[in-house]
């Protein structure tokens, strides 16, 4: 029994520590009914929350690592000829537009169905009330460059921080001194290799911290909570399938391939996506798919791989929605700009994480979007307990960008190459 347990997969886990939860936090007396209960529900919650900062401790020196590195992990990416030079272009006109899809299908899917105040509530009651005041446009603009990074790094916004992680990742690079340029570089890999380690051991009593949680929130809102997971898991999933679809026309209106052909070829890779929920790992059968929609081998053999290194098109999608679900949930204001900002951010994080652990993938990535615009890191936990569902369907359509990506490369080739 117990060797079972060890080998489920930790997003069970972490469902069954939320189901657990909502039980028993449904089954105690209602909220200020009875003192024994209310007890209960408030350990839980103090125990829940012990979790969820042990959680955040790690993002801020995570994040500058992570960004720091982002221009020597990708150094010499587009010198590697023709085909290689064109896969780049490819992956960032696709982040371009998936940073433009996001924007728009976030402002259509939550002026369609917004949240819903008492889940609003519910959500917020699970990481804690907390003050979510965004900062003015003009303060945000005058922050970017801190004049104390020391005292940027303990700010509301991770703005400052994040702007002088860029410029010191592009100096490093310059350095002249090989030595000392790659002392650098491998303290911050070795810093952030450090903060995954910790992650992995938050993560790997995250069950126990959700179902902490999960008690206290169920006890207080009923099942408000659990009418918020799936509002927000089928908004993000409508958002997928929507920008799944754009994908679709460009292969077809632009890489010029025919639709029938790419339905049946795309099938057999997006199943083996679905299920593993890991793009390398369906690699193999995206050859297969490019192979099957005519495309040369010698153009598939270099962009294939590198568009798979380089490029989750999702992200900036899923960025969107996720913080826009999350400004909603605290009442910060979200307007177009500022959903182009975290699609913009969210895919710069995604380039800069090649080869990050994918158990830390989804703290590594979103908490540092969530910080920019001042959101409370709190919900991250919310997220993080329905994170697989979305992720099968986000590996769905990395892949078909993947697939779209060698295309367009090579029908921008010469016939000859």
């Amino acid at each position: 029994m117990l060797a079972r347990v060890k080998t489920t997969p930790l997003a069970l886990k972490i469902l069954a520590g939320l189901a657990l939860g909502a039980v028993v936090g449904l089954a105690l007396p209602t909220a200020g009914t009875t003192a024994w209960g209310d007890g209960v529900a408030q350990v839980a919650s103090i125990i829940g929350n012990v979790w969820l900062s042990a959680l955040q401790v790690t993002i801020l020196p995570l994040v500058f690592a992570l960004i720091a590195t982002t221009f020597s992990r990708s150094r010499g990416i587009g010198a590697g000829g023709l085909v290689a030079q064109r896969t780049v272009i490819a992956v960032a006109a696709l982040y371009g537009l998936a940073i433009l899809s996001g924007a728009a299908l976030a402002t259509v899917l939550y002026g369609i169905a917004p949240v819903p105040a008492g889940v609003a509530q519910a959500l917020r009651a699970m990481g804690g009330e907390v003050d979510a005041t965004p900062l003015p446009v003009a303060d945000m603009i005058l922050g970017m460059v801190p004049k104390n990074i020391v005292a940027a790094m303990a700010g509301p916004s991770l703005l400052p921080v994040l702007i002088f992680a860029l410029l010191f990742g592009a100096a490093l690079v310059r350095i002249d001194k090989k030595a000392h340029r790659d002392a650098l570089i491998n303290g911050l890999n070795g810093l952030a290799d450090a903060m995954f380690v910790i992650i992995g051991w938050v993560l790997a009593i995250a069950p126990i911290g959700i179902f902490f949680l999960v008690i206290a929130t169920a006890h207080q809102h009923g099942t408000d909570l659990l009418v918020g997971l799936a509002h927000y898991i089928g908004l993000v999933v409508v958002a997928l399938i929507a920008f799944g679809l754009i994908l679709y026309l460009v292969a077809i209106l632009v890489a010029r391939l025919p639709a029938g052909r790419l339905f049946r070829a795309m099938l057999p890779t997006q199943a083996v996506a679905f299920g593993t929920q890991s793009s390398l790992a369906s690699l193999p059968l995206i050859l297969k798919s490019c192979q099957a929609l005519g495309l040369r081998e010698t153009t598939s053999a270099i962009s294939a791989p590198l568009a798979v290194t380089l490029m989750r098109v999702t992200s900036p999608v899923t960025h969107v929605m996720v913080t826009t679900y999350a400004a909603a949930v605290y009442g910060v204001p979200f307007a177009i700009p500022a959903m182009l900002l975290a699609g913009l951010v969210g895919a710069l994080l995604e380039v800069g994480s090649v080869g990050i652990p994918s158990t830390a993938t989804f703290v590594a990535l979103r908490a540092p979007v969530l910080a920019l615009f001042g959101i409370p890191l709190e919900i991250i936990a919310i997220f993080l307990v329905v994170e697989t569902i979305p992720d099968m369907f986000k590996t769905v359509f990395n892949v078909t960008a993947d697939v779209t990506a060698v295309a367009l490369v090579d029908r921008s080739l010469p016939d000859d190459s």
